[in-house]
């Protein structure tokens, strides 16, 4: 079963919970449109996107393509949206690939995932600035293993990846790998379940990517400059 399949056969759901939302084919490629109302916590609208979600072939193994319609959002990566294909950027690429290996429906997509990136919207025009807001690029997915490994040191996020590379059993009462002195159950092992979800390829592709980054090269030769000391 494609993925346009897929995406088709979930959007019924969809459109029983968000009346706004239609359902349209584009050029072949299925796709949900219309209105996204977001609301405050006593239930008052805080503010209403036009929007566009359209499938790719390999969903739910990628996310759907979002799109702002309604000219709300300027089109500038400083807004979280590609200039060039107009697509909204809704999440880091190693966040996205376990988002959908923990199992992505249409539905779970848009009431987390497009939701929060619209909301997070809001609060920018209401503040002036995101309220979490991953670099662009590269940098974005090295903030993500920074916050799922509790740490700034490239050099420790570089280990934490190669222990899952390793694929090592580790028991839970054990002393955490990272060198801590604590128990790995209360250290590392939610990050280690996490990032489990990732393929070894991914993993690995990662692992070369880190390795590439201006920040892990600018790391090392500061790391060789103080052995040379």
């Amino acid at each position: 079963m494609n993925g346009y399949t897929i995406f088709e056969e979930q959007v019924t759901g969809v459109i029983e919970k968000y009346k706004e939302l239609s359902y349209k084919k584009e050029n072949g490629i299925p796709c949900v449109f219309g209105s996204l109302i977001l609301t405050d916590e006593y239930g008052g609208i805080e503010d209403t996107y036009q929007i566009e979600i359209k499938a790719v072939d390999d969903y739910p193994n990628s996310f759907p393509l979002v799109f702002e319609t309604g000219g709300c959002i300027p089109r500038n990566v400083d807004w979280h949206i590609f200039e060039d294909t107009g697509n909204c950027c809704i999440a880091s690429p190693p966040e996205e690939i376990i988002i959908c290996n923990s199992g992505l429906t249409l539905l779970s997509f848009i009431d987390n995932q497009v939701k929060n990136y619209f909301y997070s919207q809001i609060f920018r025009i209401q503040n002036g600035y995101f309220l979490r807001e991953r670099s662009h690029g590269s940098k974005g997915w090295i903030e993500f293993f920074e916050e799922t490994f509790m740490t700034d040191n490239i050099f420790n996020i570089e280990f934490g990846l190669l222990q899952i590379i390793e694929g090592k059993k580790i028991d839970r009462v054990s002393m955490c790998f990272c060198g801590s002195g604590k128990k790995y159950r209360k250290c590392h092992k939610k990050s280690y379940d996490i990032l489990s979800k990732l393929s070894l390829d991914y993993i690995n592709l990662f692992l070369h990517a880190l390795r590439e980054t201006s920040e892990y090269k600018i790391a090392v030769y500061r790391r060789n400059q103080l052995i040379i000391r």
